[in-house]
């Protein structure tokens, strides 16, 4: 359901605020998790926080590809 509603907002004519609204809470969630690998995770911790990252960083290209092609 949100990504339905995720893609209404990207559609909308509040295209560019979505995005930037969107694209924050990624990135903020990309310091946090940045902050937490600075501080050292132990093992079975830190390779489920890089998938986190890694994840993040696909997120935000599809956000962006998202409310490009609309």
């Amino acid at each position: 359901m949100q990504s339905l509603e995720l893609e209404r907002e990207l559609s909308g004519a509040e295209r560019d605020a979505a995005l930037a609204r969107h694209d924050a809470i990624l990135v903020n969630l990309d310091a946090r998790i940045n902050d937490a690998l600075r501080e050292g995770l132990p093992p079975d911790e830190f390779s489920r926080v890089e998938q986190l990252r890694e994840a993040t960083l696909v997120a935000r290209k599809i956000l962006r590809l998202s409310a490009r092609e609309n």
